[in-house]
């Protein structure tokens, strides 16, 4: 997983949840976050827009962390 596509998730994921870029790290806990069924959604399709994974959303549901969610995509 490169560094740019690490650094790109964070960018639109932050823009997703509302959130400057600088809030959002490995260790940024979701919950903290306007982690609804939405944002759950969104996430999806911005992993599979700049991994090219699919994730399901009961893989989501299971992470506590934006640290969980790039390990998804490790896999």
């Amino acid at each position: 997983m490169s560094e740019n596509k690490v650094n790109l998730f964070y960018e639109e994921f932050s823009s997703l949840l509302g959130v400057e870029t600088i809030e959002i790290s490995k260790n940024s806990i979701l919950s903290e976050f306007e982690w609804d069924s939405m944002a759950l959604i969104s996430t999806m399709a911005l992993i599979d827009e700049i991994f090219g994974i699919v994730v399901s959303g009961d893989q989501l549901t299971e992470c506590v962390s934006v640290g969980d969610i790039l390990k998804l995509v490790e896999e």
